[in-house]
């Protein structure tokens, strides 16, 4: 089973495999609800850590400056074969490619579950070191609701081995950054939207 599931894994990937799971996992609802809770405007320099192929880039402003940053270079392609003038950055989220105080906007959407709790800290303190005082993270990411058998099935399947509560994910925002949007909704997974404010 561990190695159809890692066959599974390369081939989810491929960046038209990955948009199209993405699709059917209900992304647009998600980004449409990001779009709307999350200001940005013209002159804010993004970065969109674990980016995959770019899907969040179409919710900001088109004169925004966006970095999308993952770690897996078929997505990268992916991403710079939709966005030819992109800025697509090969690099580990927990030890970011960019100065301190260079970001308005850090982006987290579908990843946290990828990260050990220690990769979580570390990826906090990054976001602390790259934004600007003021500048904000966002997290989206579906979390563990045991009630949800659904979502059960669905975790089993994912490659992300570190699903956490709303509770616990809300908590360590919270222990970095001042949390001034928290919400929680449901399409296959539950999911949260969190926006937390460096101070």
């Amino acid at each position: 089973m561990s190695l159809l599931l890692e066959i599974l894994h390369k081939i989810a990937a491929h960046p038209w495999v990955y948009d199209r799971i993405q699709t059917a996992a209900g992304q647009r609802v998600s980004l449409e609800r990001m779009r709307k809770t999350v200001p940005c405007s013209t002159r804010d320099v993004i970065v969109d850590v674990g980016g995959g192929t770019g899907s969040t880039r179409r919710v900001w402003p088109s004169l925004c400056r966006y970095v999308c940053l993952d770690i897996e270079m078929p997505k990268l392609k992916g991403f710079r074969s939709k966005n030819p003038d992109g800025l697509g950055v090969l690099g580990d989220a927990t030890r970011m490619p960019f100065a301190d105080g260079s970001a308005d906007l850090l982006v987290c959407v579908a990843m946290i579950h990828h990260l050990t709790d220690e990769m979580v800290e570390q990826l906090f303190e990054e976001a602390s070191r790259i934004l600007r005082p003021g500048g904000r993270v966002v997290l989206l990411d579906p979390v563990l609701n045991r009630s949800r058998w659904l979502g059960r099935v669905l975790w089993r399947l994912d490659r992300g081995s570190n699903p956490r509560t709303a509770g616990d994910l809300r908590s360590r925002l919270a222990s970095r950054f001042q949390v001034v949007h928290w919400e929680s909704y449901a399409i296959l997974h539950e999911y949260v939207l969190g926006i937390g404010v460096r101070q």
